[in-house]
């Protein structure tokens, strides 16, 4: 507990230290007259801002390979290079994408000009004379939009790379639990072989015990490495039998099926371009749940389908378990999240958060459809780029 409250204090004072860092946003006042630039300049150096003055459009666009700006003034009017030609050329510079330009002018007030300045990109089109608490509040507003801008992007930077690290530290510890979890298993099941008839029936429950939660941990370990390594490997896509994966994950399952009576249909299932391992992630969770959430008053009826639709492929597994409650649509997506007691229902609560995570990496998503005590029905679907006719 303490190790997770210090965790948690780290990544609250990365996220302070990230919102603390603010960077000054710099203006750009661009004008071929120095009375009008020191006039500008004085309008708005109440605000919190740095302001670079440029004569001409040569010199702005100078600045504009050593600085980046939250906001553009510039005047239409000038020699050599105007305002309109100026800022076309600013847009080509990958610095200026989404910066708002201002422009600000003396001539005609007819439309063709405003709508001159629209198709270049301006934001605004102000007249002079020039009022001050206007241009002050205009140019605050777009200052205030850089700033969130840069705040929520140093934020994204923060959780990216502490989800990283999460995860790194979550397939290390994983991967160096195994061995001493195995040799527990292994141990413990060695003893429960050649002892048997040695231990009292109290001790055998004990024994019982270590040997059930040693698989347990197993497990789990092996649901953490998966949901770690999505992500972190490259997603390679090849020709894929979808009916050939649902062949091998029934078979997976058979000690169950034959135990619980289910029936399990699929056919006419899409040969893909796309992951093996992904179709083999989903359907083994899918699959897996719908055996498993069942109230044992009738064997589980299961069944895999698909369909093209526009976008692709869509897939649905069905069953006529427990099912679920839509409230809780997010939660069963949430890794580590359960919404039964594992006594009742064993896991880890890792399987679906997993299914989701790679799925959305190959450009499709999952959902489902249920109703407590009237089975669920779990889609997910591939995007066009990732599949292909069943001719391949």
């Amino acid at each position: 507990m303490a190790q997770a409250l210090r965790a948690e204090d780290f990544f609250q004072a990365q996220m302070r230290q990230a919102s603390g860092q603010e960077v000054t946003p710099n203006i750009l006042i661009v004008d071929d007259r120095k009375e009008n630039l020191l006039a500008t300049e004085k309008v708005l150096r109440p605000l919190y801002a740095n302001i670079f003055k440029a004569a001409s459009g040569n010199e702005a666009l100078s600045l504009l390979l050593r600085h980046r700006f939250a906001v553009v003034l510039l005047d239409v009017q000038m020699p050599e290079m105007d305002g309109f030609e100026t800022a076309m050329l600013m847009q080509e510079h990958e610095s200026m994408h989404g910066v708002p330009i201002i422009f600000v002018t003396a001539i005609s007030k007819e439309e063709k000009y405003a709508s001159q300045a629209a198709e270049i990109g301006a934001v605004d089109y102000i007249f002079k004379p020039i009022n001050p608490d206007i241009l002050k509040s205009k140019v605050k507003v777009y200052l205030d939009i850089y700033m969130q801008h840069e705040q929520i992007m140093k934020l994204n930077a923060v959780l990216q790379q502490s989800n990283e690290e999460l995860e790194r530290f979550a397939y290390i510890c994983s991967h160096d639990m195994q061995e001493p979890v195995r040799m527990m298993n292994s141990y413990a099941g060695l003893l429960e072989e050649q002892s048997a008839n040695v231990l009292d029936a109290e001790s055998r429950k004990y024994l019982h015990q270590i040997i059930s939660n040693a698989q347990r941990m197993q497990k789990m370990i092996q649901d953490i490495l998966t949901f770690s390594r999505v992500g972190r490997e490259e997603i390679k896509a090849e020709r894929v039998d979808v009916n050939d994966i649902a062949r091998e994950v029934l078979a997976e399952f058979e000690d169950v099926i034959k135990k619980t009576g289910a029936h399990i249909h699929y056919n006419d299932l899409p040969v893909l371009q796309t992951s093996p391992t992904l179709m083999r992630v989903l359907l083994q969770n899918l699959v897996g749940n719908a055996l498993k959430f069942q109230d044992g008053r009738q064997p589980p009826e299961i069944t895999v389908s698909a369909e093209r639709v526009e976008n692709g492929w869509r897939f649905a597994v069905r069953d006529n378990g427990i099912g679920i409650d839509p409230r809780f649509h997010d939660r069963i997506f949430t890794i580590f999240q359960r919404l039964h007691r594992k006594e009742d229902y064993p896991g880890t609560g890792i399987g679906l958060s997993t299914c989701r995570k790679f799925i959305r990496l190959c450009g499709g998503d999952i959902w489902f459809e249920s109703a407590p005590g009237q089975g669920a029905t779990f889609f997910f679907n591939l995007p066009q780029g990732a599949s292909h006719d069943d001719t391949l």
